[in-house]
């Protein structure tokens, strides 16, 4: 702080000043000023010593040691001005510098305590040394101890206002680091977190296009060995199969819509989803609409489209369904898919595997929800929802 430093260099300037009115007071007016005058060079030496070790040290730290080795240094700079004092008078206004440093190495109570007894000693020595205005020489310490006592006060009040300005500003900067870590950390959670969703959203697209697709092929091929009369017709259906996968294994690396929604609304996606699950396993599908459809965004046609890939994927290797029927309603709050087969069913007390869990995962990041009901030899019914908050 500019203030602190120009008072500090005044507290210096100003012992040094003193020191050198006595010196030449004293080598006018002594006898034998040589033995003085050396004392005046040790008491400015140690003076010089203490400035030094302050600036080595850190003395404005203010730790406990720090301060005992300053209050050492005063204690014998202040024998060498009581030598100095004893010797010559010129020297007893030294005392107005050793006021200012009071303060800073002592508490304000034990500093009060080392002012007043200065300025008793200041006064003693004069009226020693003799002197021809007795009254002068009382009140010219005791005023100059109260100035000075004074401006030491307010010296301390702007070293503490510093200390806690440069403690704010070393929280503000530590805050500032804690900011700047924690943002880091934050943009490192959220490129893993969409490391994650991308991973899950390839995972759900794969099972429900590729690895279906890949089932298809593999039915279409047994049945071909059963049926080897019928080959080339299912080798065309093995090609289409497989051409479509090509086509789906692009868009899905590209997180593209499904190609069957690009030319045709998400009814006709359905029936064409039934028709092939018609053509390759021979399970007649049913495709209900109930009430007029509804305009919805691309991401819930996606989802409602999926989920119906992979229940009908079901349907194909595990129901042993003879008919499946597929029912699409829209109501004014919502679109909902049923999907409901007459096969063997299931025990739900299972794990439903991969293909359930990534149907409720892609309809609850829509805000939709999924049931299944399912009991050996009952069939099962696969409900999808969503809510129609916002229309395409």
């Amino acid at each position: 702080m500019p203030v602190l430093r120009a008072m500090q260099f005044g507290a210096h300037l100003l012992f040094f000043l003193l020191l050198a009115v006595g010196v030449v007071r004293t080598v006018t007016d002594s006898a034998h000023p040589v033995p003085i005058v050396a004392l005046a060079v040790v008491v400015a030496g140690w003076y010089l010593f203490g400035i030094w070790f302050a600036q080595r040290e850190g003395f404005e730290n203010g730790e406990p040691v720090q301060r005992r080795s300053g209050q050492i240094w005063f204690a014998a700079l202040g024998l060498g001005w009581l030598a100095l004092v004893v010797a010559d008078v010129n020297f007893v206004w030294l005392a107005f510098a050793l006021f200012f440093l009071c303060f800073p190495l002592f508490s304000t109570p034990v500093a009060l305590t080392v002012t007043i007894m200065l300025t008793a000693i200041a006064i003693a020595a004069t009226l020693w040394h003799g002197t021809t205005n007795t009254v002068a020489s009382i009140l010219g310490p005791v005023f100059g101890a109260a100035a000075a006592a004074g401006m030491a006060v307010v010296y301390q009040q702007l070293v503490r206002q510093s200390a806690q300005r440069q403690q704010l500003v070393d929280e503000l900067t530590e805050a500032h680091r804690e900011l700047l870590g924690a943002q880091d950390e934050l943009v490192a959670l959220q490129r893993e977190a969409g490391a994650l969703t991308e991973r899950s959203r390839l995972a759900r697209d794969i099972h429900d296009t590729l690895a279906q697709g890949f089932s298809s092929i593999l039915l279409l091929s047994r049945a071909g060995q059963r049926a080897p009369d019928n080959s080339a017709a299912v080798f065309a259906q093995i090609a289409d199969t497989a051409q479509q996968n090509l086509i789906e294994a692009r868009r899905v690396v590209d997180a593209l819509a499904p190609v069957a929604l690009e030319s045709a609304p998400l009814e006709s996606a359905l029936r064409r989803l039934l028709d092939q699950l018609e053509q390759q396993t021979g399970i007649t599908g049913d495709l209900l609409t109930d009430s007029d459809p509804i305009p919805l965004v691309t991401d819930f046609d996606v989802a409602l489209l999926r989920v119906a890939q992979s229940a009908l994927a079901n349907v194909r290797l595990h129901s042993r369904a003879r008919r499946v029927r597929v029912t699409l309603s829209y109501a004014s709050d919502e679109v909902r898919l049923d999907i409901v087969d007459d096969g063997i069913g299931f025990d739900q007390r299972q794990d439903g595997g991969f293909g359930l869990r990534s149907m409720r995962e892609r309809l609850a990041e829509l805000g939709g929800t999924l049931v299944v009901e399912s009991a050996p030899g009952d069939g099962t019914a696969v409900a999808a929802t969503l809510p129609i908050g916002r229309v395409a």
